[in-house]
């Protein structure tokens, strides 16, 4: 059997001479608690990364009651850089061992934030304590410590090392620390060091790291196997549009522009997106959250920016567009979340910090939008199609309204304000503001007219019906201080 000479880190080992040691793999402490982050984490993981070793990260489980999520989002968030690159490992030891839910609430978060199946270690007289079948079920591998009797040679010379552990739960173990007093040059102090069986190809697929194992064994890949014949694929043929947009697909390269609201990329196939280009109207900035590089900023981009990578295998997995000229709508489909809600400039499409992938995107001009201005918070981003603009069940008034038409034609507006009535604006644009800003008057009424529907939120009596903007209907009220609160608008189907 293949094996891997394996040794871990904490702190207290300080600075290791990694080229001078004789090891495969390296497991390092990251995090402990909620409250702590090993200094010498990153250092050791970049230089065992730079000399080719395989590497593992482990959280000390500190297990204050009912905080597994605390713990494991404390884990993610300190170790969101090492996703596809090690192993990640829950460390059980100084804690209440028979809370084995406790663990495996962990091991379910951090598996969905790393796209793989951590290892729990824990020593051999814990596993056969308690019962870990929840755990064994949700096939996660264990890392056992039990001490050799007879250690010959510290060298990793693991003939007479002593008998592997047996254990009560698992059929097999991944890895066997033999001996917290091991000795390797380059390193003065004694070190933990573990045997894992398996070669590098079989650590790569714990890890869920896509490479070419050069086994001849197809590696497990993070975002799922690309599964050709199932879902949905977008069209093949080129559409341009108002806002055109491109993906850059697994397994397929560029595939056909699309535009207006038109799907790129693909529902249930596993096939991630890891780069976009798209045509704006005007002025547009992207931001997309990739894999391993975080939140990454296209200022002014054009038809020919790249937003994200070719040729790494780096998943998208959120997307925000924000512009000075135009409001768009979009939405992304990611693995295991489906279809986001429709979003609008400045928002983000899509999950970020769970390691799943973008697989479609959908883009287009809003119809209409508006903004409203309300008490005590003053203005709402600009909302688009039926977004609500402003609240309900606040007891907040609405104080003023602005309305950008981009496909509603010429926009008309009237409105009635506590203490000054009617107000006529005519012929509006996005700039406009209908209402008072710094006065505390309440929006009490409003007319309009566009080629729109719209309706609003009245105090006392709840939402109206939806109501054609046709420069005669008014909604609201007269004469009976009554605050308007929140409206929608969308474009006459």
């Amino acid at each position: 059997m293949a094996t891997l000479r394996v040794i871990d880190a904490a702190s207290h080992q300080g600075d290791m001479n990694q080229a001078a040691m004789d090891f495969d793999a390296l497991i390092v402490k990251a995090t402990e608690g909620t409250g702590y982050v090993n200094p010498y984490c990153d250092g050791e993981f970049q230089e065992a990364w730079k000399l080719g070793k395989k590497l593992g990260v482990y959280h000390f489980a500190r297990n204050t009651r009912n905080r597994a999520e605390a713990e494991a989002d404390y884990f993610i968030k300190h170790t969101k850089g090492y996703v596809g690159k090690a192993i990640p490992v829950l460390d059980w030891e100084d804690q209440e061992p028979s809370d084995t839910g406790w663990a495996l609430q962990w091991l379910r978060l951090v598996e969905k934030a790393y796209g793989c199946k951590p290892l729990i270690y824990m020593s051999e007289s814990v596993v056969n304590s308690y019962d870990w079948s929840s755990v064994v079920k949700g096939n996660y591998g264990l890392w056992v410590a039990k001490y050799a009797d007879n250690v010959p040679d510290y060298n990793f010379d693991m003939a007479g090392a002593g008998k592997a552990p047996s254990v009560k739960w698992w059929s097999t173990i991944a890895m066997w620390q033999w001996t917290s007093v091991g000795r390797l040059n380059g390193h003065n102090g004694n070190l933990d060091c573990s045997v894992f069986y398996g070669d590098r190809a079989a650590w790569d697929r714990y890890a869920g790291i896509v490479s070419d194992s050069g086994d001849g064994q197809k590696p497990v890949q993070p975002d799922g196997e690309v599964k050709e014949k199932a879902g949905i694929f977008q069209s093949q043929n080129n559409q341009m549009g108002e806002v055109s947009y491109q993906g850059h697909l697994r397994q397929t390269g560029w595939a056909a522009w699309q535009c207006d609201g038109a799907m790129v990329g693909s529902t249930g196939q596993s096939r991630r997106i890891e780069a976009l280009r798209i045509q704006p109207v005007k002025q547009m900035d992207v931001t997309v959250h990739m894999r391993e590089t975080g939140d990454q900023t296209y200022k002014n981009i054009t038809k020919e920016t790249v937003i994200g990578t070719v040729g790494e295998s780096r998943r998208l997995e959120a997307l925000k567009i924000e512009s000075a000229d135009t409001v768009y709508l979009y939405r992304v489909h990611q693995r295991e979340f489906g279809w986001s809600e429709w979003c609008v400039n400045g928002q983000w499409a899509g999950v970020k910090g769970k390691s799943r992938q973008m697989e479609a995107v959908e883009i287009k001009v809003a119809d209409i939008a508006y903004i409203g201005h309300v008490q005590g918070t003053g203005d709402t981003i600009w909302m688009a199609d039926g977004m609500t603009a402003g609240t309900t069940g606040q007891q907040k008034r609405l104080e003023a309204v602005r309305i950008k038409s981009q496909h509603c034609g010429e926009v008309y507006a009237q409105a009635h304000i506590q203490q000054e009535g009617w107000k006529d604006y005519g012929k509006i644009d996005q700039n406009t503001v209908i209402g008072t800003i710094g006065d505390s008057l309440r929006l009490e009424c409003l007319r309009l007219k566009g080629d729109f529907e719209w309706r609003a939120h009245i105090q006392g009596s709840g939402w109206t019906q939806w109501t054609r903007a046709d420069g005669i209907a008014t909604l609201g009220t007269v004469g009976e201080s009554l605050r308007m609160e929140a409206v929608e608008m969308r474009k006459r189907s």
